[in-house]
């Protein structure tokens, strides 16, 4: 769900100058002004046009990246040129954990990355981290899109914090990654955990482990130096990021989707988009949001999996068994729920519990919604490699 790890590479003094340039370039323009428009340009019928800066914390080839370039591409095609992307490189203009107050304070106009790292910017949307609420990722999706296209207190979330929701989804079902495998949260005691999500470290914590605060960039180095023993992610967390190659045991202990990524855009660009644009773009958002973005990112998360089987350093993968994942279930029971509902009162979600009625009554609404996951058919085929 984050950035491929990469063994560090030399480049030419020339090579990185150039890079500099470039970033400085793309500084100066995302600070001069919220949309760079012109009368006519490309645009196919002579009205005005816009050109947007990205900043991404999505790195290239994962589902994360592909429903981020589904939605793009879709933009530019439907507005006929009238709305351009400047496509910056992951984290070349703003760090992943940067990225909301890039896109805030007008350093961008669209941007892409886990919430989580901002949660206080999000809470109409962490609900996902709730363990066992959520097992459909587009159900997931949906719900929180019709969140902020219909609740107040969604939306007012969003619009004081000066930013357009477009879209979450989920990064995948939990995986557990360690150095041997781990059956049931017996074996959380004590252990060096790195998960991503404010429920869902609360839950693993509550039954005894320490939970280690690295970003994703940092994780690598950190289960190499031995800060981190066990690994909570989707299964593009071990493929992309390389964690696969230093924890060989990975099991899916039935918790479903946990954490997502994001896309917002700032309001005040959104607001000065002219109406036909603003149309168009709100058209491609309800088609990325109904099943363009999940099917965009099955595609790419459907190559993972032979990724794991190829890897000659992954032993195992494998889900819990029903009695354990029920017990961890039970012990939990509603204080999940409980718990963000708290946590989003605390960062100023109004009426939280209202939200998270509206999310699970979404859940419910499109939980026959055809989805196919790509992780549990993974599991489900590992044993056969």
């Amino acid at each position: 769900m984050f950035s491929t790890h990469q063994h560090p590479r030399r480049v030419g003094r020339t090579a990185a100058s150039i890079g500099l340039i470039a970033v400085a370039g793309l500084v100066l323009a995302g600070c001069s002004g919220i949309n760079n428009a012109s009368s006519g340009g490309d645009g196919g019928d002579g009205g005005e046009s816009v050109t947007w800066t990205l900043v991404t914390g999505a790195q290239a080839d994962t589902p994360n990246a592909a429903v981020q370039n589904w939605f793009l591409d879709r933009v530019e095609e439907v507005a006929e040129g009238r709305i351009t992307f400047e496509r910056t490189a992951t984290e070349a203009l703003c760090k992943a954990p940067e990225v909301a107050e890039c896109v805030r304070d007008g350093r961008a106009q669209i941007g892409v990355t886990v919430p989580d790292y901002t949660p206080q910017y999000f809470p109409s949307t962490s609900m996902v981290s709730i363990p066992f609420l959520s097992q459909n990722a587009q159900a997931a999706m949906q719900s929180i899109y019709d969140l902020h296209e219909d609740y107040d207190p969604a939306k007012a979330i969003m619009e004081r914090n000066g930013l357009h929701h477009v879209a979450t989804w989920p990064v995948g079902r939990f995986l557990i990654g360690g150095h041997e495998p781990i059956t049931s949260v017996a074996q959380f005691r004590g252990a060096q955990v790195r998960v991503s999500g404010p429920i869902i470290q609360q839950a693993i914590g509550n039954e005894g482990a320490n939970i280690v605060a690295v970003t994703a960039p940092e994780t690598y180095e950190a289960v190499e130096r031995g800060v981190v023993s066990t690994i909570g992610g989707a299964i593009d967390f071990p493929v992309n990021y390389g964690l696969m190659e230093l924890l060989p045991d990975w099991t899916d202990p039935g918790i479903g989707q946990y954490s997502t990524f994001g896309m917002w855009v700032n309001a005040d660009a959104y607001n000065a988009l002219p109406d036909d644009l603003r149309e168009q773009f709100d058209q491609v958002t309800e088609e990325l949001n109904t099943g363009e973005g999940i099917a965009a990112f099955n595609e790419v998360a459907a190559g993972q999996c032979q990724q794991m089987k190829d890897a000659p350093t992954v032993k195992s993968l494998t889900a819990w068994a029903e009695q354990d994942t029920q017990a961890w279930k039970d012990a939990l029971g509603d204080s999940g729920q409980e718990m963000w509902i708290e946590l989003a009162t605390e960062q100023g979600l109004e009426d939280a519990e209202g939200v998270l009625e509206q999310y699970l009554a979404g859940l419910e609404s499109y939980d026959d919604v055809a989805y196919d996951d790509a992780t549990s058919a993974c599991v489900a085929s590992f044993g056969d490699r």
